[in-house]
């Protein structure tokens, strides 16, 4: 079973994710687990459901200190949850979450052990992309969080610390988010977990643009550094996400004149709804077209993310306050009832993300209220 795991972790680190899929799959049927093709929607959500109800009743001290004994039984856990990080990027979001429900369900019925952490995270994120239930999302990364200190999880922390912040980061300061990563990046390279190093870097450089944490040819630099580590380690299922946020920055600084390269960010199927780089995809236009002036532009992409981006997802609530920002520019010269009440809607919505997010909301929310007042 480690052999086989350690397999699908090669495979997941080559960008060869239905391979790292498959080599799961077959494991897990072996093992005696039912693998579906696809599943109803509607059977999912009520598999959350069923999954939170389990959680709220069993999570307490008496279930922590009941050990999962069962060698086997730890190992589908681990299985779970790495097929769950295997469909995310090809697989519809219902597969995904039937998974982490599985994982989940298994550790709430059979005890503690060192994979619950991982699969607890999983589940914080698929909670908080539905956008129903963000306090609950995030007591539960919390808890993870805190289950994982009972635990010898050296070899683990990196990736832990990079789900938290994946899941639930952008409800804290993103500049904590952006020191946090830094130290993922670094553990992860220095244990030999290069994948996970990556994605943390990913994530980095996105919180360091929201952010405007570092100055934007240094950031350059340091994506350029990481693409370069990329190559090293022959590690590609990141490489496609930070050349997106690459040419963001490249336009930033100069239209890419003189910063663009000649490696460029590959879209796959545009129509395919299991294609999860159009959501980075439509977040990256959104920026570069505000910042560059072509509202329009900025607007129309802004449209095609509502529609692909999960409304608990934190490039949801960015995208909507520069789309915001856009309209407001429009109403500027010449107002339009249809369009002013867009703009209010947005800022009612960003009064319920404030709530959760103060740190990276509120300044948003109040610029959009100013502007508005303005008009």
């Amino acid at each position: 079973l480690p052999s086989y795991f350690v397999l699908s972790q090669l495979f997941q680190a080559q960008g060869k994710v239905v391979d790292a899929y498959g080599t799961c799959s077959s494991i897990l049927t072996q093992l005696g687990e039912t693998i579906p093709d696809s599943i109803d929607p509607e059977v999912v959500r009520a598999m959350i459901s069923e999954t939170l109800r389990k959680y709220d009743e069993v999570y307490c001290d008496d279930w922590l200190g009941k050990k999962m004994e069962d060698y086997t039984l730890r190992y589908v856990i681990r299985f779970y949850g790495q097929m769950a990080t295997s469909a995310f990027f090809f697989k519809v979001p219902n597969i995904v979450a039937y998974f982490v429900c599985k994982g989940t369900q298994l550790s709430l019925e059979n005890g503690v052990c060192q994979h619950t952490p991982l699969v607890f995270l999983q589940l914080s994120s698929i909670i908080m992309r539905s956008g129903n239930n963000i306090a609950c999302a995030h007591r539960i990364a919390k808890d993870a969080v805190a289950l994982s200190e009972r635990f010898n999880l050296s070899d683990q922390m990196a990736q832990l610390s990079f789900l938290f912040t994946n899941a639930v980061g952008h409800l804290e300061w993103f500049h904590a988010g952006v020191q946090r990563l830094r130290v993922c990046f670094d553990s992860a390279l220095s244990s030999g977990n290069a994948e996970i190093g990556f994605f943390c870097a990913l994530q980095l450089v996105i919180f360091s643009i929201l952010s405007g944490e570092k100055e934007l040819t240094s950031l350059l630099k340091d994506i350029d550094y990481y693409l370069h580590l990329l190559e090293t380690y022959k590690s590609e299922v990141s490489k496609n996400y930070l050349l997106s946020s690459r040419e963001t920055v490249s336009m930033l600084i100069d239209k890419g004149e003189a910063t663009s390269i000649e490696a460029k960010e590959y879209l796959g199927d545009v129509t395919d709804p299991g294609n999860k780089f159009m959501e980075m995809f439509y977040y990256q236009q959104v920026l570069r077209n505000f910042w560059l002036g072509y509202g329009e532009r900025c607007r129309h992409f802004a449209q095609k993310g509502f529609a692909r981006i999960p409304q608990g997802k934190y490039f949801f609530h960015i995208i909507k306050f520069y789309y915001g920002l856009s309209l407001l520019e429009m109403l500027k010269k010449k107002l339009n009832y249809v369009r002013q009440k867009e703009v209010e809607e947005i800022i009612e919505s960003m009064k319920v993300a404030v709530k959760h997010a103060d740190s990276n909301i509120r300044n948003k929310l109040e610029l959009l209220q100013a502007e508005l007042h303005g008009l």
